[in-house]
């Protein structure tokens, strides 16, 4: 078997106005990988609550190892109360605190994080110290770092991205994000003057850059691909964006070139747009083919 892919962070219920949908980018991210047939850990925490049972039953549903999902006595699993507009697009009211703000870096978890291909990580997780020093402790034991950025307001602080864009070896914004940052770094809003930055100043390996309607772009193994988006009835953005990363890691950690890894991970956003909720059901075989 292929070592593992580690997702770290929230696990919480998304409500939406066709109903609740179990969310969170790291747990999207994990599920899709799993639906991919892709090995991955989980590792995040919910509540010893009706929410969190459900959670957990779903995680299962999904193919999910809940193994790493740690279970807190106190606080409830983590609710998101989430707004549409009228492209499908979303914006969140997230209950706090919740039980994913006390995720743990227990050794049983470092050693996950240790052996596995890579960890996938963002900010919403370091929206309070602790939640910042777990990450920290998990980064210091993984081998290759994937931030997927998810600035969520007001979680969205400057100095929580520059640190974790320090610590990240590949790094995946959507347009909104990575004009923040480059406003942040004092460099111009496009993909080429982002990576130079990102690169001469954090050492960034990979970068990729969502652009919705316009597609997506790529710089890896010292390569740009540019790929076009795909048509789509839009339901709900939800889940797109987590799908698209799961399967471009997916594709390029089973040696695909980039190329082929952009075009799977751009066809299976658009299937997930098209369709209410974050995880949809789908063969793997239908866009791995």
């Amino acid at each position: 078997m292929p070592d593992p892919i580690v997702c770290l962070g929230e696990t919480l219920w998304d409500v939406l106005p066709s109903g609740e949908f179990l969310g969170g980018a790291p747990c999207n991210v994990a599920a899709h990988l799993a639906r991919l047939g892709v090995p991955v850990f989980l590792v995040s925490r919910v509540g010893a609550d009706a929410h969190g049972r459900a959670a957990l039953e779903r995680m299962r549903t999904l193919g999910l190892d809940t193994a790493y999902v740690q279970i807190d006595p106190w606080l409830p699993t983590g609710i998101a109360r989430a707004a549409l507009d009228a492209k499908g697009g979303a914006s969140y009211e997230f209950l706090s605190p919740a039980a994913w703000d006390r995720i743990e870096a227990d050794a049983r978890t470092l050693e996950c994080a240790h052996r596995a291909a890579a960890t996938v990580f963002g900010t919403l997780l370091q929206r309070t110290a602790a939640g910042a020093g777990v990450v920290q402790r998990v980064l210091d034991a993984s081998r290759w770092r994937v931030l997927d950025l998810n600035l969520r307001a007001p979680h969205d602080s400057r100095e929580v991205v520059l640190a974790s864009l320090a610590r990240a070896d590949f790094v995946k914004l959507n347009e909104a994000e990575a004009r923040r940052v480059a406003d942040w770094l004092g460099v111009a809003d496009e993909p080429a003057a982002l990576l130079e930055a990102l690169a001469s100043r954090y050492d960034t390996e990979s970068l990729c850059v969502t652009r919705a309607a316009r597609g997506a772009v790529l710089w890896h193994d010292g390569e740009w691909i540019e790929q076009a988006a795909l048509p789509s009835a839009v339901v709900d953005t939800v889940g797109a964006g987590d799908a698209f990363l799961a399967m471009l890691l997916a594709e390029l950690l089973d040696g695909r070139h980039a190329r082929l890894a952009m075009e799977r991970a751009v066809r299976l956003a658009a299937f997930v747009a098209s369709q209410p909720g974050a995880v949809p059901d789908y063969a793997a075989a239908r866009f791995r083919a």
